[in-house]
């Protein structure tokens, strides 16, 4: 990760996220995140949200400011048991519903 990265990381978390999940809950979340195939190991960024997984994995709510909302933190193919949430903010944003879990990167 270089510099920019590391920068843009530390603002997000103070900048982006509301509140914080447990430490348990954050170790799923990444240990999710370490085995998902949309994860860029360059910069461990998501290929489909471009979230900082670092920071994104810790938040319960989080703010995102492509969508100019605040959000329950979740992941945008619900590979954390949260599949309705992420359903949820597609059907908000016209999206279709993901039926499963998915390794696209395509909505």
């Amino acid at each position: 990760m270089n510099i920019v990265d590391e920068i843009l990381k530390v603002a997000a978390s103070k900048m982006l996220v509301e509140s914080l999940v447990s430490e348990e809950v954050a170790k799923f979340r990444m240990d999710t995140c370490l085995a998902c195939p949309q994860l860029s190991l360059s910069d461990y960024r998501c290929k489909v949200c471009k979230c900082y997984v670092e920071v994104k994995t810790t938040a319960e709510v989080n703010y995102n400011p492509k969508k100019l909302r605040n959000e329950i933190t979740h992941c945008p193919r619900g590979r954390w048991g949260d599949l309705e949430t992420a359903n949820e903010y597609r059907k908000i944003d016209g999206l279709a519903p993901l039926t499963e879990i998915t390794n696209s990167s395509h909505d």
